[in-house]
Parts: structure tokens; C-alpha cells; sequence
């Protein structure tokens, strides 16, 4: 007797970050009859407590880009998460032991933030808390023990023997994907050997919404406003002293970070729980195949330098979100491999330019030569010096250097 496979439109692989916005983006298809199914190894229900952690959500914090921020107005996601996003209105830009800085401000983009900071807990609460709409199925937990591409798309087999067939599998479930390499897609990963150490920090004084980013031989290291006297820390570390600096008792690392940031913005109080992650720069060989989307950092993962990795994700994640409400509403095939190419094409040169600042940037200002170390210090005064050149450079910080996507293409048009 055979078993009836179950069906679906589109399967979202991961509920994680891009996941869950992927599906709050799919509202107007969704609206159109559309049906979606979101897979997660882990269960999506919680006790809704915006303080608590839900299941796929650390205890890191995200920089969200000021585009990031509209984007989660429109998709009404904002006003959940918004008492306790901290907005960055100023952002100091130095270099160790040089002359070489920059100062960035809200005020010259005629902004009232550059940037937010949240809590990884607080986004996840926003993202899952009307995760369940219409159209909308919710598998979790689940393992998806394999992977089957067919004429009519994706067969997905769990660990329970359970099918699902759809015509577009987005698998948007990280960087060390199973599914992925199984079905021959091949990943080029670049290693910094450095890993990135974050914690939180309380200090003496407020913050007023000022970030600071600092370069040092050791590598960069950031210090981001949360709570009024709080930071999130991210350290870039050198393989052989992560161990080294994870162990130190609380006042050792405190001696450790106020010697790397000086006393710009007062004297470091406590310490909270530290975490520690490898750093590489990973991008897939493909982002699309008929039927087929990697998605976040299942397609790049980015050195967390700059802050940009999740927002250049969303911004993948609107226009991909653009070409597939399109395609329903025009009974294009979801898995249309011309309409995903195009999706691939239209995001080139945004995937281009911020991965490769992403990149450069650690390299750069983690370098010890005299002359790197001269060109640094004129790319900061000249940025501090030529205010033409300093919005440039923040609006394509902010998320502003590119046409935002359209969820809902046809709409004017009904």
C-alpha cells in the first residue's frame, strides 16, 4: 500500500532569520491562495516572551541596517521589536595606535538612526510571533533526511518516512547545509583564521547611542549600544588566542577590552556570558536551480566586520520575495529556473560590493605593514574630511545604495 505524498507550492527550509522573513514576504502570495510549508529541526512554538530565546535564535545580538528597519516596518514586524531595538545615531571609526578616524551621524543623512541593534531573542520574537497566517504550514520539529529534485520540483523525505512534494524548496538553513552537498552543491570557504568572541558589557555611563569600531593588529573589534549602559562586543581574534581570552576571569577581560577601546566611552563595569564562533568567508557555487534557492548564509556568510551579512540577506530575501509573488499572480512556475536567474542577476552587484568590503575590510585593517597602515589612515581622514564622500559611504552602510524591492509588483495594477 502506498503512502500519499502530501503537497505543497513552496517549502521554506530553516526558520531562522531569513527563513521566517521570507515567509512574512510571501504575504501577497499567500493572500492569492499560495500554500507554504516552513521546516525547522526545531520546535517554532514558545511561551511568547519577548525576554525568553525562541528555538533557532541565539544569544547574539544583529546590526540591522536602516533599510533592514523599513522593511520590517512594512512587513509589520517593527512595532513588536521596536522598545527594545537600540537605535545607532553616531558611529566612531579608529584605528589603534594611528591617527587615522572618522565619525559617522544620523543627522547628515537626515536620519534619526544610521543603524539598530537587537537582541538575536528579541528579532526571533518579532519574526515567529504571527508566523502562522493563512497558507501557512508549520512542520516543526522536523529532519529532512533527504532531498529528491523531480519534474514537478522538490520530494523532501523526513526521518519519519513522511513526503512532501513542492515546486520550489528555498533552503534557507545555513551555511554547513547536508542538503545541500547532497544534492552536489558546492560551497568555497575561505578561512580568516580568526574567530569572533561576543559578550555583553555594562559600563559607567551612558551610551547616547554611540558605536565604536576599532582596528587593531589583533583585528577588529566592535562595541555596540544596547540597553542604556550596555554594549554588545564582537572581538576578532586570532585562532591561538581565542582560548586564551575565552578562559580569563571576568576582570582579566575587562582589563582586555578597555585596553583594545580606551576610555571613549567610560570604564568597563561587568561582563556577561561569552560566546566564540569561527570566522570564514563562505559562498556558495550556485545560488539557483530550477525549483531550487539558497538563501542567507546557506548561499554567503560574511566576516561580521561590517555588520552587513544579515542585511544583505533580507535585502536577497525581498527581491527573491519580489520575483516569487510576481510569478503567483501571473501563474509563472514558482520553480521557473529564468525567473530565479534573474532574481540571481538583479542582486549580483549589491552580493558584489558587500562582500567584498566585507571581506577587504579585516584584511586590510588587520594588517601590520607601514604602508596598508598609511593607507588606512587616508581612507578614515578622507571619509572625515569630505562629507560628499562620507554620506556615500554611510547611505550604502545604511542599506539605501540600491532599488528596494517591491513584495507586492502588481498590486497597483488589480
Amino acid at each position: 500500500m502506498s503512502t500519499e505524498i502530501a503537497q505543497t507550492d513552496m517549502v521554506v527550509l530553516g526558520a531562522g532569520m531569513v527563513g521566517a522573513s521570507l515567509v512574512h514576504m510571501m504575504g501577497p502570495a499567500l493572500q492569492r491562495g499560495m500554500s507554504l510549508t516552513l521546516v525547522d529541526r526545531q520546535p517554532l512554538h514558545w511561551d511568547g516572551d519577548p525576554g525568553s530565546r525562541p528555538p533557532s535564535f541565539d544569544g547574539r545580538a544583529t546590526a540591522l541596517s536602516y533599510g533592514t528597519r523599513q522593511m520590517l516596518q512594512q512587513l509589520g514586524i517593527w512595532p513588536l521589536i521596536a522598545e527594545r531595538a537600540c537605535a545607532i545615531e553616531h558611529i566612531q571609526v579608529s584605528d589603534q595606535g594611528r591617527f587615522g578616524q572618522t565619525h559617522l551621524h544620523a543627522s547628515e543623512q537626515n536620519t534619526d538612526a544610521l543603524g539598530y541593534i537587537v537582541e538575536n531573542a528579541v528579532l526571533g520574537y518579532g519574526l515567529l510571533h504571527n508566523i502562522q497566517q493563512p497558507g501557512v504550514t508549520l512542520k516543526a520539529p522536523a529532519l529532512v533526511a533527504d532531498v529528491q529534485m523531480n519534474a514537478a520540483g522538490a520530494r523532501l523525505t523526513f526521518d519519519d518516512g513522511s513526503q512532501l512534494q513542492t515546486a520550489l524548496l528555498v533552503m534557507a538553513d545555513g551555511a554547513r547545509s547536508p542538503l545541500a552537498a547532497r544534492l552536489g552543491i558546492q560551497h568555497q570557504r575561505e578561512e580568516y583564521g580568526t574567530h569572533a568572541l561576543v559578550t555583553q558589557v555594562e559600563v559607567d555611563r551612558a551610551h547616547e547611542h554611540w558605536a565604536y569600531e576599532r582596528f587593531s593588529s589583533d583585528g577588529p573589534i566592535a562595541f555596540l549600544p544596547l540597553r542604556s549602559n550596555h554594549f554588545c562586543v564582537v572581538w576578532t581574534l586570532n585562532n591561538d588566542l581565542i582560548d586564551e581570552v575565552m578562559a580569563l576571569p571576568e576582570a582579566e577581560l575587562l582589563a582586555r577590552l578597555q585596553q583594545q577601546i580606551g576610555y571613549r566611552l567610560g570604564r568597563l563595569l561587568r561582563a556577561g556570558e561569552r560566546q566564540s564562533y569561527p570566522l570564514a568567508l563562505v559562498r556558495s557555487h550556485e545560488q539557483v536551480r530550477r525549483s531550487l534557492v539558497l538563501l542567507g548564509n546557506a548561499a554567503h556568510s560574511l566576516h561580521p566586520v561590517a555588520g552587513q551579512g544579515f542585511n544583505l540577506a533580507i535585502r536577497d530575501t525581498a527581491m527573491l520575495a519580489e520575483h516569487l509573488n510576481r510569478a503567483w499572480a501571473t501563474a509563472t512556475p514558482l520553480g521557473d529556473l529564468a525567473m530565479l536567474q534573474d532574481y540571481e542577476r538583479r542582486q549580483q552587484q549589491d552580493q558584489f560590493y558587500t562582500i567584498g568590503a566585507s571581506d577587504v575590510l579585516p584584511k586590510a585593517f588587520g594588517s601590520s605593514s607601514l604602508l596598508v597602515g598609511a593607507a588606512r589612515d587616508a581612507g578614515l581622514l578622507a571619509l572625515s574630511a569630505l562629507p560628499v564622500a562620507r554620506r556615500l559611504f554611510t547611505r550604502h552602510a545604511m542599506g539605501l545604495g540600491q532599488r528596494a524591492a517591491d513584495l507586492d509588483p502588481l498590486s497597483a495594477g488589480e
